[in-house]
């Protein structure tokens, strides 16, 4: 009985309209020593099969870099690698008729620039499941997606000081 109480309360709050995040975040190889560094840029590379629109490229390193830089306030820089390897984006009608999901997955790498080592890698995957009133937050997929890749990134990098 107890997997299907997050299904029930998946389902509850679709009835309500809102949205609903659900997580595919792990950290492979954690950063040592998280607190003493800082993204200093973000590079990101798409699997050749997804679509996006011309402006995605400066809308996810924009918003990925403004979660970073409230969560990674260190002095050493690091460079992100991100990879993204499946970008689903909900159908508006869909969402406001019977609701949809924006799905993000992909990989973070963050590299120090002064060795080139790898320093921290993540595997990260947010689904956004929304319904009714969410339309308007759920049309702006790329930006919502862009978003949720930085915030997975801070929570299992950055969320903990060592």
């Amino acid at each position: 009985m107890k997997p299907l109480v997050p299904i029930l309360i998946c389902a509850a709050l679709l009835g309500l309209g809102g949205c609903v995040n659900l997580s595919r975040s792990e950290a492979l190889a954690p950063i040592a020593g998280a607190a003493g560094y800082r993204v200093a840029g973000v590079n990101l590379t798409l699997d050749p099969e997804i679509e996006t629109t011309p402006e995605f490229a400066g809308i996810f390193q924009a918003r990925v870099q403004a979660e970073l830089d409230g969560c990674a306030q260190g002095q050493r820089p690091l460079h992100l690698e991100a990879s993204i390897s499946r970008l689903d984006r909900a159908n508006p009608v869909q969402v406001a008729v019977i609701g949809g999901a924006n799905v993000l997955r992909g990989r973070a790498r963050l590299i120090d620039p002064a060795t080139g080592h790898v320093v921290g890698n993540y595997e990260i995957g947010r689904t956004v499941i929304g319904a009714r009133i969410a339309v308007f937050e759920m049309a702006e997929s790329e930006e919502q997606l862009s978003t949720a890749f930085g915030q997975e990134l801070c929570d299992l990098a950055f969320s903990t000081t060592d």
